[in-house]
């Protein structure tokens, strides 16, 4: 959605991320405006490339258009939406736009990002006008898992997937038996974890079904080494829990909602990416 809203630019290519060539874009520049963060993740194949930030930001901008928190200016020349980032001084960052004149293209143009504080923004945004955080649920319980509730694991959803089987570690994925018990027994240690600390689970956004779902730690042949994320839905009173994510991808995906706070979920970017 945000490219066909507005005409975003000169912005570096897929080939160029992975060469870690081209100029810097509107993605680093508001990377180098947010509070410092690790916006490459755990992906090693696009050094600052800033690949988590540009995922987040398509997708925080499909949400607002969503909630219709895209908001425009009294003389309907600009439009702003909310990134939910700040700056290290916890400054808020929007996107800003202005009406495009050339009627082939997007009705808009990206501008530039804007602190709340500069006059310009302000100018065109007082605070009535000022576009609203995102938001993923009306329940703030679904950010916590409920260890009361039962969880039920789709062990064999899960093996006979052979892109879920391919995230294993690899001594597992020659061997369903022993991958189906080393699955059941780190579902049995994550849920032990977050009984102990209910940052273990951790949540993320899941667009096609518009709902909030839990990660959950798996360490599958070593206690103190997590090698996948359990994806865990709320289905009636239990969980659901269907699909396994590398750490890398859990990360990008949990990165959406907020940046995780969890010991076991961080973007250690040294660490090989997913094949």
């Amino acid at each position: 959605m945000l490219y066909e809203y507005a005409h975003m630019g000169k912005v570096r290519s897929s080939l160029n991320l992975r060469e870690g060539a081209g100029d810097p874009d509107l993605f680093d520049r508001l990377a180098d405006i947010a509070e410092p963060e690790n916006w490459d993740g755990r992906e090693a194949d696009s050094p600052g490339g800033n690949r988590i930030l540009r995922n987040y930001i398509r997708w925080t901008f499909e949400r607002a258009h969503q909630q219709g928190k895209i908001s425009s200016s009294s003389d309907a020349s600009y439009s702003a939406f909310n990134t939910g980032l700040a700056t290290a001084r916890q400054e808020t960052i929007y996107g800003l736009f202005r009406r495009n004149d050339r009627p082939d293209s997007q009705p808009w143009v990206f501008s530039d990002w804007r602190l709340e504080s500069k006059r310009d923004f302000m100018d065109h945004f007082p605070p009535s006008l000022r576009p609203d955080f995102v938001t993923y649920t009306d329940n703030p319980a679904d950010y916590i898992y409920d260890w009361r509730r039962e969880l039920v694991v789709s062990v064999d959803h899960i093996l006979d997937d052979q892109g879920n089987l391919a995230r294993f570690p690899t001594t597992l994925q020659g061997n369903p038996h022993l991958a189906r018990m080393a699955l059941k027994g780190a579902v049995d240690g994550a849920e032990d974890r977050v009984r102990r600390n209910y940052k273990a689970a951790v949540p993320t956004w899941y667009p096609a079904q518009d709902t909030v779902q839990l990660l959950l730690p798996l360490s599958l042949l070593d206690a103190s080494v997590v090698d996948l994320a359990l994806a865990v839905s709320r289905q009636g009173e239990f969980y659901r829990g269907h699909t396994v994510l590398t750490t890398a991808m859990a990360y990008n995906n949990a990165r959406l909602l907020a940046r995780p706070d969890s010991d076991w979920l961080q973007p250690a970017a040294d660490e090989e990416a997913p094949s």
